[in-house]
């Protein structure tokens, strides 16, 4: 640890778990950091801006991606942590949201060795910066540390704790592999509902696109049509009257168009 510095008042943890834990992410902890930074103390206390004057025990990591940072309170400096451990860890974290162990064991030996990896690494990344800090105690009294609360994750009603329990549950549910429902967040502002909702109609729409295809394939045969010319044709039908069957769309192209061709040839 950092030798003792004067203006600062040791922040030592309350309880026996956390003896030696960097603050800011849970890993051991060799280093301190200190609130507001020793190079910017004097202009904090000549301007009485607001800072708690606290060495903090802190990893080497986290020291690192402190650096720059000017703010005076433990929390301020906790939540610049948590952001920029989520940024450099944000191929990892993704990687751990978007596979589930179902997923994994069905790849080929080399990648699935890659991909546990990236699993192991983004779970740990994912942990740390969301790691809320614990109670330490402070000339002799000990300061509770305000918790963060995740906001729940509900999937039609059902409710989860974490973003990876939802995933792995609507993925398993509803037979969406969990990489696409964890991309879909981002296009449907992170609510997991419209992201399943999407895919079903997309599906949906796969399979009736697959349907008209197989209809119309069968029709242009049996007429000697272009195949892309009777679907076409079809889409344009169902486009004007969306209650139409593909069945009765080909009905009206034949009574319409093919029969009066077949006659005059």
């Amino acid at each position: 640890m950092t030798e003792l510095e004067p203006r600062y008042r040791i922040m030592r943890a309350a309880d026996d778990a956390h003896f030696h834990t960097c603050f800011y992410c849970g890993c051991i902890a060799t280093e301190s950091d200190f609130a507001p930074p020793r190079d910017h103390w004097y202009a904090f206390a000549d301007h009485q801006q607001a800072a708690d004057n606290l060495q903090v025990p802190a990893c080497k990591e986290c020291l690192t991606l402190l650096k720059g940072c000017t703010m005076g309170l433990l929390l301020q400096r906790r939540d610049v942590v948590q952001a920029r451990l989520a940024n450099k860890y944000k191929q990892a974290i993704n990687v751990y949201l978007r596979w589930n162990p179902d997923e994994v064991a069905e790849l080929d030996r080399s990648l699935k060795h890659s991909i546990v990896a990236g699993l192991t690494l983004g779970e740990e990344a994912h942990r740390r910066s969301r790691y809320p800090g614990y109670a330490y105690e402070l000339e002799g009294s000990r300061i509770e540390v305000a918790q963060l609360q995740p906001q729940p994750v509900r999937v039609f009603g059902e409710r989860f704790d974490s973003l990876k329990a939802a995933l792995v549950y609507a993925s398993r549910t509803y037979g969406i592999k969990q990489g696409q429902l964890a991309e879909g967040l981002a296009k449907h502002n992170h609510n997991l509902d419209a992201v399943i909702l999407a895919f079903q109609q997309q599906q949906q729409q796969q399979l009736s696109e697959r349907e008209i295809n197989r209809h119309c394939a069968a029709f242009a045969k049996q007429h000697g049509q272009s195949r892309r010319y009777v679907v076409n044709a079809v889409h344009r039908y169902l486009d004007r009257d969306d209650t139409l069957t593909v069945t009765e769309a080909l009905d009206k192209l034949y009574q319409e168009r093919i029969q009066h061709f077949l006659k005059s040839t």
